[in-house]
């Protein structure tokens, strides 16, 4: 590992680098990187390993990892954050730094896994010509959202309407050139526009650079990264058992090892979804999907990381149930030495019935 003290420090500049931000302590975080990295490196073709580097406050957890850190003082960190307040800004500070290391950067959310060879997404990057991880929306698709509004009218100032919107792109992956300061340049300037006076959207990071780019070719590279931002807990349980039995020391064992993590939640067979759904028939609602969701994590494949992930099923249910108003829940959950519901079907393994529920009623119990 080589550490630089700032983005403005020189370092050697680079054809290609994969380019990460993360601060802060929290062990999740600092997981979700380096398991992103043992993705990268366990798909790169032997000898070409791509130059990553990471832009951190704590380049110390990467002692030993080859990559190259970055070193951020709390004071980068609170100007990237901007006078607004809004900590995702910081991105885009993040990928601007990181163009003058860099011929193509390749930067990556660390909730990433790589399911190709870094290298061959350098090759979709090329001057004007961006590459981003996914489609999701168009503007005229959410612009009549209550959380879209207050962004509508900033957006008409500059003329856009939903008539004439503009396509958004998830920014979990962004593959630009050294060339493409202006286009950062004019998102942070938007960022700062639309954020004055507070936000009601959390990606408004990823809706002013989708909008710098609108006019201009994007490609998505969904077929190369899996980003699993909406099913994190699945990921953090299967990674956290990952690096609890592995260690986190780097080594060319623990790429290997990584190839073992499923890449996938734990959902069960097409033939017992099938199952359960015909146990379901007769529920509705909220009661089907909290059936669902118990059953599905019951009946997970027999997997040392499944098994190690599949309670967030149970999670997932908990959740649904917490909506309910307290006799709802009662009639449910109270059952004597948790036995099972009759209102549900029960899980294939016996075992589980008790395990779900005492794991049910611990959690509406923690809710109040």
């Amino acid at each position: 590992m080589r550490c630089t003290d700032s983005p403005a420090t020189p370092v050697k500049k680079t054809r290609n680098q994969l380019l990460y931000l993360i601060y802060g302590n929290q062990d999740v975080y600092r997981r979700e990187a380096k398991f992103s990295i043992l993705t990268a490196l366990s798909h790169a073709k032997k000898g070409q390993p791509p130059c990553i580097r990471i832009l951190t406050d704590r380049p110390q957890d990467y002692a030993g990892w080859p990559v190259e850190t970055v070193r951020l003082t709390e004071q980068t960190l609170t100007r990237w954050q901007g006078e607004n307040g809004y900590p995702h800004r910081r991105k885009a500070c993040a990928i601007a730094a990181g163009l003058k290391l860099a011929e193509k950067t390749l930067f990556v959310d660390t909730d990433t896994l790589f399911v190709s060879d870094p290298n061959l997404i350098f090759k979709q990057i090329q001057p004007g010509h961006y590459l981003m991880d996914r489609f999701e929306y168009d503007w005229q698709y959410v612009c009549e959202r209550d959380d879209y509004v207050k962004l509508g009218k900033c957006l008409r100032t500059h003329g856009i309407t939903p008539d004439n919107g503009f396509k958004l792109y998830n920014s979990g992956l962004c593959g630009v050139t050294d060339g493409d300061t202006p286009l950062f340049e004019t998102s942070i300037q938007l960022i700062d526009e639309w954020t004055r006076d507070g936000f009601d959207i959390h990606t408004i990071e990823q809706i002013a650079l989708s909008f710098a780019m609108r006019d201009q070719p994007v490609c998505e590279a969904k077929r190369y990264i899996y980003h699993y931002f909406a099913e994190k807990r699945f990921f953090h349980a299967m990674q956290a058992y990952f690096f609890s039995r592995h260690g986190e020391q780097f080594s060319q064992n623990l790429v290997e090892l990584c190839r073992d993590v499923p890449r996938v939640k734990p959902f069960p067979s097409a033939w017992q979804r099938l199952k359960i759904k015909w146990k379901l028939r007769n529920q509705s609602g909220a009661m089907r999907k909290v059936g669902r969701d118990l059953l599905y994590g019951s009946a997970a494949p027999d997997h040392p990381y499944y098994t190690a992930c599949r309670h967030e099923w149970w999670e997932s249910a908990s959740r649904e149930i917490l909506r309910w108003d307290k006799s709802r829940q009662k009639k449910l959950l109270d059952t004597h030495r948790n036995r099972w519901p009759k209102q549900l079907p029960k899980p294939e393994k016996p075992g589980d019935e008790q395990l779900i529920m005492k794991y049910l009623k611990k959690r509406v119990a923690a809710a109040g």
